[in-house]
Order: C-alpha cells, then structure tokens, then sequence
C-alpha cells in the first residue's frame, strides 16, 4: 500500500465560480486531457456539486455521455437522473480496489464521485494506477489469463432472499431495476449474458472477456478485470483484512458446503480460477493501494480504465455520491 497521495488537486478557480456548469464547460477541454493524461484528479470545494442535479450538470458540461448501472454489482440506489450512491455496501467494510463493471465487454470509461459528506472516521477513497499491473504481473498467470479468458458468475437471490447470500448481497430485482422475470430475461438476451433460474434466484454468467483491455482514446493495452475480487477465496481473504469474522465464518462454510451461493470468477469456459491463482490476483491489486481524502464538495474523476477505486472502512455518517460515463466526443 502506497499511502495517502495529495498531488491529484487541479482547476483550483473553479471552487470560486459563480456560474458553476459554465465554468466547467469552458475548462473541459483542458479538465479531460489532463484526466486522459493523469488517469485521475480531484477538484476541490466545488460545493454545489453535492446537489445531484448540479453534479449531473457538471458531467454534462465536460461532454461525458452517462451511462446506466444495469447488471452492476453494487448495491445502491438512484439518487436522481443518472446520480447514483457510491454504495450500501456496510461501514464496517473496506471495498477493494477494482475498476467498474469491469466483468463486462462494455464497461464504463469514466467514473466521478462527489463527497456529500465526509465520514467521522476512516472512510477515505482508494484509487490504484491499473497501467502499473503490466509490470506486477507474473508472465504465466498473464499467458494463462488470456488463452482462457475470464466470465463471472453470479448468483442473484429473489428480494426476499437476499439477506441470506453471504458475501456481497444484492437481488436481482436490484440488479436489473424490476421486479419481473421477463424484463430481466429480456434485458440479459439483450447484452448476451447467459443466464438460469433456481426456483426463485438467478444465476448469471456475464460477458467472456480478455484481462487486457484496449482504452478507448489511447489504444494502449491495461490490465482491466476483476479477477482478484470474485470468488471464495478473494472474498474470504477480504473478510480476514477487515476482522469481519462472521463473514468468514459464513462464507468458508459456502465454500465448502454450497459454493453455488457464491459468485465465481471463471475462466472463459466455466471453470472456476484456482484459489491460489485469484489470492496471487487479489494480492497483487491490493498492492497497489493509496488513499485520497475528499472533503465536502471534493469531486474524484477517474479514468476507469487506467485507475482502479475502493473505500476504507468507517464510523459515523459519510455520503458520496457517483456518475459513470464514456468519453463522448
């Protein structure tokens, strides 16, 4: 783990606008090369960005086309628009750094978070420079990866079942924003995602993709899966990081009694990853860790590509609100 890191802050004058999304759109130009350029910055006291429709305003005015969270992994709600929260993901977890969605063909390319409120303690964002994996990564591992490819499998209980998933708990009501069958079918035919009913839960197996991926601008090959988070392994070892002991308790259990219960990241035909294999990945990625601390009005901008993000764990009452987006032209 790197630490705190401090030199992200740019665009200082705009903390000063009057008129706050004019101002943004008359930067934008300069606020996205230097985005493409860093793969992260933070834009500091930008206050009326806590209001939901101004922070939607300022993606808006930087020329990023937002996108949706259907058949994302987190549990969170709409806050307005295409305003969403960070997470429900409880206090007493850290999240691990990972880029968005990025168990998809299409995942998002851009991800902005603006802190509506800070938390008492702990709490601070994690981001972790994705592009320095080229060279962290064992050759094997890599070779191995890419002759295979990667498919996650998840296992998405009805709403009423929810809180007896171990690990992660989301439904699928939540994952796809309805409550019927037929719309969620319609809407995994429509991404071509595999997928199965278990009497009431689902079971949904995600894209095949490569763990190199090209960025859309640059062309340049990254690092950009989530193979070090999925999986018993990973999410036990997590628990341990976090003293979360009825976690592990509940989730070695899985493991061993039901592991249907628990997502799988897969190679690309079904086949689960070795466990020591995803506890090299998930290692590997923690390692990459450094800390931002974002005050009130503080806005994160990620290129979620290059940069990875996560949270630390944390007492008391902390909001964030988040955007994902495209480039756009």
């Amino acid at each position: 783990m790197k630490g705190e890191i401090d030199d992200l802050s740019c665009f200082s004058h705009l903390s000063k606008a009057t008129k706050v999304q004019e101002a943004f759109k008359e930067a934008s130009c300069e606020i996205r090369e230097q985005l493409l350029r860093q793969g992260a910055i933070v834009l500091k006291g930008i206050a009326p960005s806590r209001d939901a429709r101004i922070f939607e305003g300022i993606m808006n005015s930087l020329n990023f086309d937002l996108r949706d969270y259907v058949g994302g992994s987190s549990p969170r709600s709409t806050v307005k628009g295409k305003v969403m929260e960070a997470t429900r993901t409880p206090a007493d977890w850290s999240i691990i750094l990972h880029q968005e969605m990025a168990y998809v063909k299409k995942l998002p390319e851009v991800i902005a978070f603006v802190c509506v409120e800070p938390a008492e303690n702990g709490g601070n964002s994690t981001i972790g420079d994705m592009r320095q994996i080229n060279n962290l990564t064992k050759e094997s591992s890599l070779n191995l990866l890419q002759k295979r490819g990667l498919k996650l499998r998840r296992t998405l209980p009805s709403e009423e079942r929810v809180k007896l998933k171990p690990g992660v708990k989301k439904s699928w009501q939540e994952t796809f924003s309805t409550s019927s069958r037929l719309e969620a079918e319609l809407i995994c035919k429509a991404r071509g995602w595999e997928y199965e009913w278990n009497s009431k839960d689902l079971v949904l197996w995600q894209d095949t993709i490569d763990p190199m991926r090209k960025h859309p601008i640059t062309g340049a090959s990254i690092w950009c899966n989530q193979a070090h988070f999925w999986g018993a392994t990973a999410m036990i070892e997590w628990a341990k990081l976090d003293n979360r002991k009825g976690d592990i308790q509940e989730l070695t259990k899985a493991q061993k009694e039901n592991s249907n219960l628990l997502e799988a990241m897969c190679f690309g035909d079904g086949e689960p990853l070795p466990d020591e294999l995803s506890f090299e990945l998930f290692h590997m990625v923690r390692g990459l860790e450094s800390d931002v601390h974002l005050n009130s009005g503080d806005i994160l901008l990620l290129d979620n590509f290059q940069f990875s993000h996560g949270r630390r764990a944390f007492s008391g009452n902390r909001k964030n609100n988040v955007i994902i987006a495209n480039w756009g032209k």
